[in-house]
């Protein structure tokens, strides 16, 4: 029986009756002596408390699409840290295309910017980007051999959390420097400089159905200038990170799997390569969707479907179990791709995780090794 089969509703609701009926039976029915009366009451109004409660949330949990879909995914299971799911690896091509090699560039002297220790061996600052004028944090990580070796450059993973989120989620929840370093050490994967913007930088902007979605809306904010030009211009001037586009990729999850499909689409000139872990491909904000112009061109979907792409990778991920962005959405994107001449070059995969969960951290934790791997062979190692 899991959170979301009917018979767990069932179960609930079943058990909140049966306390409320016996509550209203037995009230004063109770036998013994007034303080074992009291202590039958006081089981009584808190079981009841407690059913209702259960109820409600398995409502909340079967009505948001599956949020937890297994008692691992409530109980925040970890146990797969540097593995995969069952059948996922051959689901996807990990080897094929050539990666290409760095160019290399004269870059500039790192500058001292203020940062703060945050959380997992992250660096937090604040950041005001002289091109979309947004102030919101950035927290960057750097890989041991950045220290190591202070002759190197190294690529760059931008990571983006999804809505309602923070990026937070990517450091605890998610646990992906443990991940990283552990698909490091199988030898295919290159030791990534980590970057993680805020999506949601505008105040009251915040909720799934309203906020930029990673986009440049006129009148509003630059959010997607925000997330490009000036975290790019930032962590360009602050690390040393390889500037060229065949460097860098995208990786978020749920609201920022949107944004890292769309991104790598529309700026093919800074990302080769994308992961959307349960992303979804058509813009769901009212900041988009009320605007035919720009729910088109901030369509993912619209994008490969009707426009010429360009030679970037996207990997899309789903699970079976995912009830919120079902796999049928990256199904959508594969056959738009393959129906359009014009989106030939781009190269667009997807997997679906027989053992994946609900749409929610643990299911996609589960992701990162595939996805390291992938990106790995489709971006350039340090120089």
């Amino acid at each position: 029986m899991s959170p979301i089969s009917n018979s767990c509703q069932l179960l609930t609701i079943a058990l909140a009756f049966v306390f409320a009926l016996a509550t209203l039976l037995l009230w004063n029915r109770l036998p013994g002596p007034r303080a074992v009366r009291a202590a039958g009451r006081a089981v009584l109004l808190v079981g009841g408390q407690l059913a209702a409660t259960a109820a409600i949330l398995v409502w909340i949990n079967i009505a948001s699409g599956g949020l937890i879909v297994t008692w691992q995914d409530l109980l925040g299971n970890e146990s797969t840290r540097g593995g995969v799911f069952a059948g996922q690896s051959g689901a996807v091509a990990l080897v094929g295309r050539t990666v290409p090699k760095a160019v290399l560039l004269t870059g500039s002297t790192p500058t001292r910017r203020r940062f703060r220790p945050a959380a997992d061996g992250f660096r937090v600052t604040t950041l005001t980007g002289p091109g979309s004028g947004i102030t919101a944090r950035v927290y960057v990580w750097t890989p041991p051999q950045y220290a190591a070796d202070p002759g190197r450059q190294f690529p760059v993973l931008e990571l983006l959390h999804g809505v309602w989120g923070s990026p937070q989620g990517w450091m605890g929840p998610m646990n992906v420097v443990a991940h990283l370093e552990a698909a490091e050490r199988g030898g295919q994967v290159h030791p990534f400089i980590l970057v993680v913007p805020q999506v949601t930088p505008v105040r009251g902007h915040t909720t799934p159905g309203d906020n930029e979605e990673c986009s440049d809306i006129p009148g509003d904010a630059r959010v997607g200038t925000w997330l490009t030009r000036d975290v790019r211009t930032m962590v360009l001037d602050s690390f040393r990170a390889e500037p060229g586009p065949e460097s860098w990729g995208l990786m978020g999850y749920s609201t920022g799997g949107f944004c890292a499909a769309k991104l790598v689409l529309q700026y093919p000139d800074l990302y080769r390569a994308a992961v959307s872990l349960s992303g979804y491909y058509t813009p769901d904000s009212v900041e988009l969707t009320d605007d035919p112009a720009l729910d088109r061109e901030n369509s993912p979907l619209w994008l490969v479907g009707h426009t010429r792409t360009p030679a970037v990778s996207l990997l899309m991920t789903a699970s079976d179990q995912d009830l919120v962005d079902p796999a049928a959405e990256t199904v959508q994107m594969i056959a738009a791709a393959r129906t359009n001449p014009l989106a030939r070059d781009t190269d667009v995969q997807s997997f679906t995780a027989p053992l994946g969960g609900g749409h929610n951290q643990s299911a996609w934790e589960k992701m990162l090794p595939t996805a390291f791997t992938w990106l790995s062979q489709r971006l350039t190692g340090p120089t």
